[in-house]
């Protein structure tokens, strides 16, 4: 699928709205396997069971979850704890990261939800539309910027913001919902853009 015009965004968004019906009150939990380490004004997370790792400001909130939205799915939100409750307006100065990320299906049965998002992801890919996808290197990896709000905020509740999508060598894929408030836009792009590029998913250790 080519997302080379603009009713072709409708596809992801609708695509997407499977996670936010799945996903809405994203509520984050079950932290085994989990090794932080404070580096400076940073913290890093690493866990066994998907090789899954990234980095983050030391003020933030970090939680991780696995097989809530479908097997072989891990989930993980980071929160610059400035969000407040889903049923309020957005926080000018939230930034509140959601990831999904699982390894890429090959013929193999799985849920729905899984394949739904694999297939956004293969749609986005081919775009060509440099207006509604931006594609750019962030730690080394090719991520795919999704330049609509839609998905992030059905998914994130308050406060939409770009989605970002990329793969790793080790077969998995990745969503990253940013949420941003206003102020946070304009001012915590650099941030956000440095946790997506410490993700790194390498499959189970």
């Amino acid at each position: 699928m080519g997302l080379i015009a603009r009713h072709k965004l409708i596809s992801i968004s609708a695509g997407t709205a499977v996670v936010a019906v799945v996903c809405f009150g994203f509520s984050l939990f079950s932290n085994f396997g989990r090794a932080e380490a404070e580096n400076s004004k940073w913290k890093s997370f690493s866990e066994k069971n998907y090789g899954f790792s990234t980095e983050y400001p030391g003020s933030w909130s970090f939680e991780v979850g696995y097989d809530r939205y479908a097997p072989g799915l891990i989930n993980a939100e980071i929160t610059n704890k400035k969000c407040g409750s889903f049923s309020k307006s957005c926080n000018a100065d939230c930034v509140d990261l959601r990831i999904l990320s699982g390894k890429n299906p090959q013929g193999t049965a799985t849920s729905a939800l899984f394949i739904q998002l694999y297939e956004n992801f293969q749609a986005v890919k081919s775009s060509h539309n440099a207006e509604m996808v931006n594609k750019m290197d962030l730690g080394g990896k090719t991520v795919y910027k999704v330049m609509s709000s839609a998905p992030t905020l059905s998914l994130n509740g308050a406060c939409g913001g770009p989605l970002y999508i990329f793969e790793t060598d080790a077969g998995y894929f990745a969503y990253v919902f940013a949420g941003l408030g206003e102020r946070a836009a304009a001012n915590e792009e650099a941030v956000v853009e440095k946790i997506i590029s410490s993700i790194k998913v390498n499959g189970k250790q």
